[in-house]
C-alpha cells in the first residue's frame, strides 16, 4: 500500500477509534477536532483556552464552551485557572483521556506504517 492509500486508511479509522477509546460518535466531530488540539497542544508544551477551542472546533465560542463543559463533566477534559489571568480557565485533556489518545494515535502510526 502506498503512503496516500495508507493516509487515507488512517482517516478513515479515525472515526472508528475515536468511537471505540473515547465514546464520541461520528456527530460529535467538533469534540474529537477540539480533542486532537488540546492533545496536540500538550505534545508541544501549550495551553489551550475556550476561545482557543471554539476556533479549532467551528463552533461559536458560546456552543464550544458548552461542548467543553459537558466533556470536563464527563471526566475527559481538566480545567484549570490560568495562572497569568485569574478570569481565564485552561483547558487540558484529563490523564485517562490522554492515555487514550496515546493508544489512537499509535494504532494510526500502524495503519500508516504497514
Amino acid at each position: 500500500m502506498d503512503q496516500r492509500q495508507r493516509i487515507c486508511e488512517a482517516l478513515k479509522q479515525q472515526h472508528r477509534l475515536a468511537e471505540l477509546k473515547l465514546g464520541l460518535e461520528r456527530r460529535q466531530w467538533p469534540e474529537w477536532l477540539m480533542v486532537i488540539d488540546l492533545y496536540r497542544a500538550r505534545e508541544q508544551g501549550m495551553r489551550e483556552g475556550f476561545k482557543a477551542l471554539a476556533a479549532t472546533s467551528g463552533l461559536s465560542t458560546a456552543t464550544a464552551f458548552r461542548r467543553t463543559v459537558e466533556m470536563i463533566d464527563a471526566g475527559m477534559l481538566d480545567r484549570k485557572p490560568d495562572p497569568e489571568d485569574r478570569r481565564r480557565s485552561l483547558v487540558s485533556l484529563s490523564d485517562g483521556t490522554r492515555c487514550r489518545m496515546d493508544d489512537i494515535m499509535d494504532q494510526l502510526i500502524d495503519i500508516l506504517n504497514n
